[in-house]
């Protein structure tokens, strides 16, 4: 066995005295990320700046209005409609773009997240400050089951992005994604099937399944 994994329970046991050290959702909310982005941003927002040929800060974009549009759009797919945030939160969980960033009261929902994907890059935890961003923070009263499960909470930032502290980022290295992940599972019940806990979290995963059933029979 090399160094580096003799080591690797130590460092597991690092970040999470980290993590632990900042679990005081009174102060904070939580944001994980699978791989370190530019921006904290919204998946509407991120729209704008992946076309290069668009400045969003000389264009003074606007993200308010784009996400009104949108709104007015998705309503006339409905037979009935909620409020505003509601529809907002159902699009967001359900891959639509809004003017949404997703955070979460549990620290462990956002350790969770920050390791689920890209299993080569590092991913990150972003513990957010609540009285930074209290104006922008919004809870739906009529939550669906994944937003339960997730403990989730939502900023709806003025310009489509927010801005963090450094020193309030934990960082998780990438070979170190798959030891997180099976502490979540064993430790906290935090798998995907508890964070994705409706048939749309059976969909996003079905061709894994599939493949298994397919290897299966094949032997």
């Amino acid at each position: 066995m090399d160094r580096e994994n003799q080591n690797e329970p130590n460092r597991v046991d690092e970040i999470l005295r980290k993590i632990e050290d900042k679990a005081d959702p009174s102060e904070y909310i939580y944001r994980g990320e699978s791989k370190h982005f530019e921006t904290v941003s919204s998946n509407l927002y991120r729209v704008f700046l992946e076309h290069k040929d668009f400045d969003v800060e000389a264009e003074q974009l606007d993200i308010e209005v784009v996400q009104k549009g949108m709104l007015e759009e998705a309503k006339k797919y409905l037979r009935t409609i909620g409020s505003d945030c509601e529809l907002l939160v159902e699009m967001q969980h359900y891959g639509g773009k809004t003017n949404l960033i997703d955070f979460t009261t549990d620290c462990f929902v956002a350790l969770f997240f920050a390791c689920e994907q890209f299993a080569s890059e590092n991913g990150r935890i972003i513990c957010q400050r609540k009285e930074l961003l209290s104006p922008s923070i919004k809870e739906p009263s009529e939550p669906i089951n994944r937003v339960v499960a997730q403990k989730s909470i939502f900023v709806r930032p003025s310009k489509g992005f927010i801005e963090f502290n450094e020193d309030d980022v934990i960082n998780i290295p990438a070979n170190l994604k798959v030891p997180m992940l099976e502490y979540l599972r064993t430790a906290h019940d935090i798998s995907t099937e508890t964070i994705y806990n409706d048939i749309h979290g059976f969909i996003r995963y079905q061709n894994d399944h599939l493949e298994a059933y397919v290897a299966f029979y094949r032997s």
